[in-house]
């Protein structure tokens, strides 16, 4: 059985990166998928001490639920990481997460190849922000994953989205997301 990871980022609850979010979990579930929630509002994650430690050795010499998400994202045949778009970046605890995947990145070690058949889905929601300028967030946060070994990604970027409840209202959105969440299990 598949498995994937989805990463929810907003600190609201119930706002539009949490229906995206369940409506690609009810997808991936109903394909005989697994789906897991990191709900990043609910979790601890410390952010990145610069220490080094772990350019020595294995992980991160903190024990949170961003180890804990990390080595997960290690196993997982995909993932997706949903968030807004607050002042032309992801937000804070956001950042703070992907921080964390400094852990994965030891040139002495040498790098987890990227695996092209893992795929990730980056979401972004944003208010008045131009799909053009978010873009780029979604490159930064490939990336990051790409450390750990996901090979192919898809951004969408769902520009209007500041109402709590817009993405249910928008159908093209929806069916974006679905598009997407087919991909990733294919």
């Amino acid at each position: 059985m598949k498995k994937y990871i989805l990463i929810t980022g907003s600190p609201r609850k119930g706002a539009n990166s949490d229906a995206i979010c369940e409506k690609l979990k009810v997808q991936m579930e109903s394909n005989g998928c697994q789906a897991q929630i990191f709900r990043l509002e609910d979790k601890s994650v410390n952010r990145c001490l610069a220490c080094d430690y772990c350019k020595s050795h294995d992980g991160c010499i903190q024990k949170d639920d961003a180890s804990t998400l990390i080595g997960e994202l290690s196993e997982c045949d995909g993932a997706v990481f949903i968030a807004p778009i607050y002042f032309g970046s992801i937000p804070g605890s956001c950042k703070v997460l992907t921080d964390r995947f400094y852990s994965l990145f030891n040139p002495a070690k040498g790098r987890v190849a990227a695996d092209p058949s893992r795929k990730l889905g980056v979401v972004l929601t944003c208010g008045g922000s131009p799909e053009e300028a978010v873009r780029p967030v979604g490159e930064f946060v490939s990336t990051c994953f790409a450390l750990a070994g996901f090979g192919d990604h898809k951004t969408l970027v769902f520009p209007g989205q500041n109402a709590k409840d817009a993405f249910s209202a928008n159908e093209d959105y929806q069916k974006q997301t679905e598009e997407l969440g087919k991909w990733l299990i294919e």
